[in-house]
């Protein structure tokens, strides 16, 4: 999906006059980085998206960070980081802190209270307490992104296009696919490609077609994901890309980005904020098709007659053919 980039000076004298004015309160920063990560022309660079997008999903540690630790996370320039700061408006990182600070939620009271009603709160294993913590959190997070505009652009793709590509890397290659054959019970013409020799026909070979592709990926070094998404926005193809928050360079080829939390564990990121970021899109598409597709989730979903096997003559032995 193609955004028309205003001209710098355009923005300057328009844009950023409204978010010294706006952006005075917190709900108001964060609502505009979330309108210009969520697709609306704001004049930001590829750049500044990635930053805008650091700034949002990473403000709780932004008291931690510096100018510097940020341009090493996106991997840009510092310089890049306080040029973007001030074209939103604010005169250094310290002011942005200062705003986020009394945005961020107040989430832990509620996370204390859950782990209260679940028996947790007092669990022998530290380690394993500051996990529960994290995925509560983490998915606490997820359902944030279903108020994104680009969540209701992403399920009305996924809903209408005529047909439907997902394909899959890395370790989530598992959940693409089991999102690809929940897809197919609710509406036709969704399937999982494999990437075979990595040319891709089945999706590239679709001029004058009605389709659009998602790609499920969470490396941070996405060599055969990006080439694709490279392939495919240069034939227009409307993408969708799930990923997790350390994995901003779907940005470059793409406005539809769905960004689950990765919190880490104590050895590793968990999968669940991924599988229920998928779980809810496909909760959105169903609802959006509507009745058809519980129609059609219902007769696919019938279990087929089991078929009685003929019975095996008296005496004879149970050979490999038969199994």
């Amino acid at each position: 999906m193609g955004t028309r980039r205003c001209p710098p000076t355009l923005f300057r004298s328009e844009f950023q006059e409204a978010a010294l004015s706006d952006a005075s309160s917190a709900g108001d920063l964060t609502r505009i980085l979330d309108r210009g990560l969520g697709g609306e022309d704001m004049g930001w660079s590829r750049s500044g998206r990635m930053i805008a997008a650091y700034l949002r999903d990473n403000w709780r540690n932004l008291p931690y960070e510096t100018g510097a630790s940020i341009a090493a996370a996106v991997e840009l320039s510092e310089m890049t980081v306080i040029r973007f700061i001030r074209q939103l408006g604010y005169s250094n990182l310290k002011d942005v802190k200062e705003a986020l600070k009394s945005a961020e939620p107040r989430e832990g009271a509620d996370v204390e209270d859950l782990a209260r009603r679940l028996n947790v709160q007092n669990l022998q294993n530290e380690e394993l307490e500051q996990g529960f913590q994290d995925e509560v959190s983490a998915i606490s997070e997820v359902y944030k992104l279903t108020a994104l505009p680009r969540w209701g652009y992403c399920t009305d793709l996924l809903a209408r296009s005529e047909f439907v590509n997902i394909v899959g890397f890395s370790y989530v290659k598992g959940m693409a696919l089991d999102f690809a054959t929940r897809l197919q019970l609710m509406r036709p013409q969704a399937r999982f490609v494999e990437k075979g020799c990595g040319l891709y026909p089945e999706i590239l070979d679709m001029s004058g077609r009605n389709h659009c592709l998602v790609i499920v990926d969470t490396s941070e070094n996405p060599r055969k994901a990006a080439h694709l998404a490279e392939r495919v926005r240069a034939q227009a193809i409307p993408l969708i890309i799930v990923t997790d928050r350390r994995s901003n360079w779907a940005y470059d080829y793409t406005e539809l980005v769905l960004q689950a939390p990765s919190h880490p564990t104590a050895r590793w990121s968990s999968p669940a904020p991924m599988a229920i970021a998928l779980n809810l899109l496909l909760s959105s598409v169903f609802a959006a098709i509507g009745p058809a597709a519980a129609t059609r989730y219902g007769r696919l979903t019938q279990p087929t007659e089991q078929i009685d096997e003929p019975p095996r003559p008296a005496g004879r032995q149970l050979i490999l053919g038969d199994l």
